[in-house]
């Protein structure tokens, strides 16, 4: 099975980092697709990272980011 859903997008790597890290206490797998150009700030693009979840998984991902505050209205 694989991480096909996109459950939210961050402009920021450390952003998507700690929406990441709210999955993984909920027990929920999740990938983490990043392009911020090796790290080099002014070579980024908006919304370099982007968090995947399973489908069986992204009802419950949209939940917990959610209470956390940390899902975008856009994402929801």
């Amino acid at each position: 099975m694989s991480f096909t859903e996109r459950v939210a997008q961050f402009g920021f790597r450390h952003e998507a980092e700690f929406a990441k890290g709210y999955l993984d206490d909920a027990g929920i797998d999740s990938f983490l697709e990043v392009d911020d150009a090796g790290g080099n700030l002014g070579l980024t693009l908006e919304n370099v990272a982007v968090l995947r979840v399973r489908t069986t998984d992204l009802a419950r991902a949209r939940q917990v980011l959610s209470e956390a505050g940390v899902l975008a209205d856009d994402d929801a």
